[in-house]
Formats: structure tokens, C-alpha cells, sequence
């Protein structure tokens, strides 16, 4: 099993996964791509000066991209 290029866990069978170069899980793409959920809700020290991450550091790489992939895809496309 091959490992995520960005959260460096294990990309298991049967996950939706992207196989470029190096493989990734979807989500850790998408997050690369639109960013963490602070940073499109544009709360994050890109939009305001001395903002932390208020996702905080207690989720794991795969789960900030978890978080980032659900957000993105619930606002991108609204019903």
C-alpha cells in the first residue's frame, strides 16, 4: 500500500484516491487545491492579520483534508 503524498497515511483499497506521480487521497487533494476550511471561510492569516487556524492542531493531517473536502464540497455547489 502506497502512502498519501500530503497526510502520509496509507491510501487502502477501495479509498477514492488520485495516482499521479505519487498517490493521494482525494480529500488531501482537494484540500491542497481550496485550502483548510479557515482559509475558505477566509478566517484564516491570509484574510486577517495574526488569525491562527481555528481548526487547531488536535486533527490529524487526513482529518484537516477530511474537514477541508466536506466544507468545500457543501458550499461549492449549492443546491
Amino acid at each position: 500500500m502506497p502512502n498519501c503524498m500530503y497526510c502520509d497515511e496509507p491510501v487502502l483499497a477501495g479509498e477514492q484516491h488520485c495516482d499521479y506521480a505519487q498517490p493521494m487521497h482525494v480529500e488531501c487533494g482537494i484540500r491542497a487545491a481550496v485550502g483548510s476550511v479557515a482559509h475558505q471561510e477566509h478566517k484564516c492569516s491570509c484574510y486577517i492579520r495574526g488569525a491562527l487556524d481555528p481548526e487547531g492542531p488536535a486533527l490529524t493531517v487526513r482529518e484537516h483534508a477530511r474537514a477541508a473536502a466536506a466544507w468545500f464540497q457543501s458550499h461549492a455547489y449549492p443546491n
